[in-house]
Formats: C-alpha cells, structure tokens, sequence
C-alpha cells in the first residue's frame, strides 16, 4: 500500500473521534446557593377605600347638580337634588299640622285652657252648691224648710257634682287625644321627611367624590347609578387570585405591586382580607391588599399587577426550572454513565426551583437537549 494512503488512515480515525466525542459532550449546570422568593400573581384594580356606589332613589329631573368628580364631600352633603314639588307640598302641609298640633296640645293650648276654664266654673259652683246643700240639710233636720225645698238643694248639689266629674274626664280625654293627634303629626312630618329626602341624593361619608354620571335636566330613574364616593386619601387593591392559588394566600403576607399608570415603579403592600366566594366567571378569588406606605395617588380604577409573596429564603440550594424533566427528576453527569435523580421540590417562581433532596452543591446537571 501506499506509504501516503497509510499515513493518511490515522489522521482520518482521530478526527472522527474527535468529532463523535464533540457530538455527544454534554453541557451541564451546578445548583447554586441563592436567595429565593415565591410568589403568588394577581391582576386587579386600584380603588379607593371604602368606596360605594350612589343609587337615584326617586324618579324625576335632576334640578340641581352640587358635586363633580374630584370634589370633597362631607357626609350628609347633598351631591344630587330630584325634582319634587308634590314632595315638598307634602312636607310644607305636615309641618303645619305638626304645629298646630304641638300648639294644641301645649300648656298654653287654647282648647285646654277652654276646657280648664270649664273646670273652674265647674267647680265654683259645686262649692256653691254643696254649701247651700248643708245649710238647707241643716234647716231641713230644724224642720226651718220644707222637704221640697231640701230636695232642690240636694239636687242642685248633685247635678254642680257630676258637671265638674265630667268637665275633668273631658279634660283628660282630650289631652290625651290631642297628644295622639300630636304623635300622628310627627309620625306624618317623619315620612314626609324621609319621602323628601329620597330627592337629595347625600353623601354617607366623609370623602371624595370620584364620579358621577348625570347632569342638571337629565332623567333619573329609581335605583339608576349616578355618582361614585370613597375616601379620599387611602386606596386599597383588588385583586384576583386563581383558585389553584388561592391556598398559598395569607393575612399579612407581602405584596409587590406595579400600577399601569406609573409603569415599572414598585409599590408595596400587605394581604388585608380574603374573600371566601369563588367568582363563576373566572375560577379566582377576591383579595384586597392595603399598602404599606403613604404614596400620594389621585387616581383610581386602574390596573394593576401584583405578585402576593407566599414564601422566602435565603442560601437555598436552587436551580433552573428547566433542568427538572417528566416525574421531578434530573440527570446528573456520571463518571461513566450520567444517572435519572429524583429530587423534592422547596420553593420555586417561575425562572428557578429550591432542592430539598436528590441532589447537592456539587453534582453537576445536565442541561436536556433541545429536540
């Protein structure tokens, strides 16, 4: 054979080994000793706290329009006024019955002292008449008057007694009457009250106005939202967690949150309530979250996105989520042959995984081939 063909066989062989060996190098990962941090997402709305919502209680025209959005409101401030002439009619007569009758049934009450005056009178002339009784009683007995004469006395007596028995027990009948009639009043002045005040729409804090939906001259009808209230400075979060989630979750627990409006800023706060009903619609729960510090925001109904921390900790043995394969295992490289390891999971977000078992500090994974 040729010297040249013989020279050029083994230099063909090493580098088709060379090339085999670079094929089937494996590259490989160690886990690290890190900090790592799980988190639960949520998406929700920035809102303000204690916000509700403000129902037209009456039908009719607004005829006056006090508050717009952005305005303070203290509670009781009227923010809508309904049309309400009949309504205020009503109130109007109420009113004056309601006086005429604490008038009536007053000290000073000209139908008392009428019937007082009657009392007296009454009673002037049962002293009269009990006094003739006893003389002409005493006279009848010294045989000075006749029988007759006894009697007209005695009857008179009578009659004055019964006159001023029935002058008190008018009195008081009427009294008590006139305070029914008196309680009556008031009972008509509070509806007319209530009636009245279904056409002022109020506020039922102190807080902001931070909507409304209607202007003077437009119709209202009953239960028809018109206006947004809440307080003015603090804000809470609302937010959704999925169900599957939703276990994780406790009070207290940390949030950091990002606002739409404001881009990357961090925001932080703390789980405050967890609502206990499932919402059909979108398999999640409502949660409100409260922050921490005192950020100045005048806006609300935003968007938000938040990551609600479940757990934490430091030089925790991790590495990547990609390295896990089908039934929590991983390879790890061999001196001869690499090895399938299970492993326990700890805590994990979505880039990285902590190792509890299965594999140390330093075992070397191998990173899965892309297929």
């Amino acid at each position: 054979m040729n010297k040249k063909y013989l020279l050029l066989i083994p230099v063909v062989a090493i580098v088709i080994v060379l090339l085999v060996f670079k094929k089937n190098k494996t590259e490989t990962v160690k886990p690290e000793r890190k900090a790592i941090t799980e988190a639960v997402y949520a998406s929700g709305f920035l809102m303000p706290k204690n916000e509700y919502k403000v129902f037209a209680l009456s039908d009719g025209y607004i005829v006056a329009k006090n508050k717009e959005g952005g305005d303070e409101v203290k509670r009781g401030e009227e923010i809508y006024r309904v049309q309400n002439d009949a309504v205020a009619a009503k109130l109007g007569a109420s009113s004056s019955a309601l006086e005429l009758a604490r008038l009536n049934a007053s000290e000073n009450s000209p139908v008392l002292l009428d019937l007082k005056s009657k009392i007296k009178s009454a009673e002037a002339k049962f002293k009269n008449d009990s006094l003739n009784y006893v003389r002409y009683k005493n006279m009848f007995d010294a045989q000075a008057v006749t029988k007759a004469q006894y009697d007209q006395a005695a009857l008179a007596y009578e009659v004055s007694q019964n006159d001023l028995k029935s002058a008190l027990e008018n009195f008081k009948r009427t009294k008590d009457q006139l305070q029914v009639e008196l309680k009556n009043a008031e009972s008509m002045v509070a509806a007319s009250n209530l009636d009245y005040g279904n056409y002022s729409i109020r506020s039922v804090m102190d807080g902001m106005v931070y909507d409304t939906y209607k202007d003077a001259g437009e119709a209202v009808r009953r239960t028809e939202l018109v206006a947004i209230v809440g307080e003015k400075g603090a804000k809470i979060l609302q937010l959704s967690v999925d169900q599957q989630d939703i276990d994780k979750v406790k009070l207290g627990q940390e949030v950091v949150v990002k606002l739409d409006v404001t881009g990357s800023k961090i925001y932080k706060a703390k789980v405050t309530k967890i609502y206990p009903a499932m919402n059909q619609q979108d398999q999640s729960f409502k949660v409100e979250a409260e922050f921490t510090e005192n950020y100045e925001m005048n806006f609300v109904h935003t968007s938000v996105e938040a990551n609600i921390i479940i757990a934490q900790k430091d030089n925790a043995l991790i590495i990547p989520k990609n390295l896990i394969q089908a039934g929590d295992e991983v390879e790890v490289k061999g001196m001869g042959l690499n090895k399938k390891v299970k492993i326990t999971r700890g805590l994990e977000n979505l880039e990285f995984v902590e190792i509890t078992k299965g594999v140390s500090d330093s075992d070397e994974i191998v990173i899965p081939k892309m297929k």
